[in-house]
């Protein structure tokens, strides 16, 4: 089964002191601990980064990872992480045509271990037939990655920041969505405040 997975990393991190993304969180950039990841897992065959502010930093701290990864710029990142999105799958469209399962997971999700992308593209694949989406879960509460079959993808590249993004086509299906309970509290958790590293500490190494 070939899986594609989009790491929307565009924003302009309003609410963090500076690029959330380049805050090195155990002597790594926080995007790179995110693809490093998403790449240890093996389950996927491409990395598409959809980049906006600060790109040029960005693809700085991405550089040993760059033979895993397609790089694209979203030159209207400011409209929102939808924009970003289509971009990635407009690119996965064009370039792969093969795709059957399409991964969408925030640069700044950073604490997913491997295995549990490993655990959710299984399940998915497994129920391919029955369900449209899928999405991680810890204790009952969702989270990332979220996975979409690509017999939805006009779905995807219909998504607007004004119908909430993702959160339309989970809407959509909320019939055909698979849960994937993990047990992993790493699927909750992404950086959007200093105050965010404080939960990080509490969940992950309680």
């Amino acid at each position: 089964m070939t899986v594609y997975c989009i790491v929307p990393a565009a924003g302009e991190s309003t609410r963090f002191p500076w690029n959330k993304l380049l805050y090195k969180y155990h002597d790594k950039p926080l995007i790179a601990q995110t693809v490093s990841n998403i790449i240890d897992s093996g389950v996927f065959k491409r990395v598409i980064v959809v980049l906006g502010y600060q790109a040029e930093l960005v693809v700085e701290a991405l550089r040993d990872l760059e033979k895993y990864v397609d790089v694209v710029v979203n030159p209207e990142f400011k409209q929102g992480m939808s924009s970003s999105i289509k971009i990635g799958v407009k690119h996965i469209a064009k370039n792969y045509p093969d795709a059957r399962i399409i991964c969408v997971n925030p640069g700044d999700a950073a604490w997913i271990h491997p295995g549990v992308y490993v655990n959710v593209v299984t399940r998915f694949t497994e129920h391919l037939n029955e369900f449209h989406v899928a999405v991680a879960m810890c204790r009952g509460k969702r989270g990332h990655p979220v996975l979409f079959s690509t017999s939805i993808l006009r779905d995807l590249l219909s998504i607007t920041e004004e119908k909430m993004g993702l959160k339309e086509i989970t809407s959509k299906y909320k019939d055909k969505t698979l849960l994937v309970e993990t047990n992993y509290p790493g699927v909750l958790l992404d950086l959007d405040t200093v105050l965010d590293l404080l939960r990080v500490k509490r969940l992950m190494y309680k």
